[in-house]
């Protein structure tokens, strides 16, 4: 009888060694099946990942350009600013020349205008007014 049980114990053991057996052949199956679908996301993640880093590179580009162009817009516009600095001493040097011009004009034509009513008094004589 002890062999009988240590048979059916043997048969027991085989039966559960079979199934367990099974059962890591069907959790091997779906892991394989879950890596191939791990894989594929990450080979999805990769690719976009990398458009993603195309475009940052490309934006990287784009903004060193234009920092590129805003340096030599910052210079044209110095060079400018000191240019109309220039112009605006130089204009304001000319209309002070022209403001002493006509100040000195408006005296000399004072100083005629007197030096001609002197001549028409000496010329009308001093009975003759």
């Amino acid at each position: 009888m002890a062999k009988a049980m240590g048979g059916d114990m043997m048969l027991q053991m085989l039966h559960e060694f079979r199934e367990m057996q099974d059962e890591a052949k069907e959790q091997y199956a779906r892991t394989q099946k879950e890596l191939r679908v791990l894989r594929m996301k990450c080979r999805v993640v990769y690719r976009k990942t990398r458009a993603f880093a195309d475009q940052v590179r490309a934006f990287s580009q784009e903004v060193d350009g234009f920092r590129d162009n805003m340096g030599e817009f910052v210079t044209h516009l110095s060079t400018l600013a000191k240019e109309v600095d220039g112009i605006k001493l130089h204009q304001t040097k000319m209309f002070g020349q022209a403001g002493r011009m006509l100040n000195q004009l408006a005296e000399a034509q004072s100083t005629d205008r007197k030096r001609i009513d002197v001549l028409e008094e000496r010329m009308d004589g001093p009975g003759e007014s």
